[in-house]
């Protein structure tokens, strides 16, 4: 879901993320998780996402993942900011938290080692902080000497 806004702080942009949080479906942990997203291509809006649960667990959807998605499919590819809050089964405030690894790469994809990570009652942090040495597209990359392992897949190594 977006929300057409001028540029937001911190506060504002946590203010999105705890109103995501309370549309969660997390009826396995309880736990409420709610991101909001901006984007430069899409400044004007703040795009927000919650955590939806699966029974099988393997297939629960992160809030910040939710929100990133929500981004791309109105157009956003730039990841500028992002904020993110939890609360526990009894609505308390959970600060001792952090995006998880497929989170992270997520942002990654789409933001810099720069992108702001704002979590709600710890601060504001980098993406670097997290996560400084992503997997990235020049990864893929083949060399003289070493295949890649796709190349090697399809050769049938």
């Amino acid at each position: 879901m977006s929300i057409s806004q001028p540029h937001l702080g911190d506060e504002c942009l946590l203010a999105e993320a705890r109103a995501a949080a309370a549309n969660a479906h997390s009826p396995y942990s309880g736990w409420r998780v709610g991101a909001a997203a901006v984007f430069t291509e899409t400044a004007a809006a703040i795009f927000r996402g919650a955590n939806v649960e699966n029974s099988s667990y393997g297939l629960t959807i992160c809030a910040e993942r939710s929100a990133i998605c929500a981004a791309v499919v109105a157009g956003g590819r730039r990841l500028v900011r992002i904020a993110i809050t939890c609360r526990d089964p009894n609505g308390q405030l959970i600060t001792k938290i952090a995006p998880c690894g497929a989170c992270l790469q997520v942002i990654a994809e789409f933001g810099t080692a720069d992108t702001a990570i704002v979590i709600d009652g710890r601060g504001s942090f980098r993406l670097a902080d997290f996560l400084p040495r992503p997997f990235e597209a020049d990864t893929l990359k083949t060399h003289d000497d070493v295949p890649s392992t796709v190349t090697a897949l399809h050769r049938g190594n």
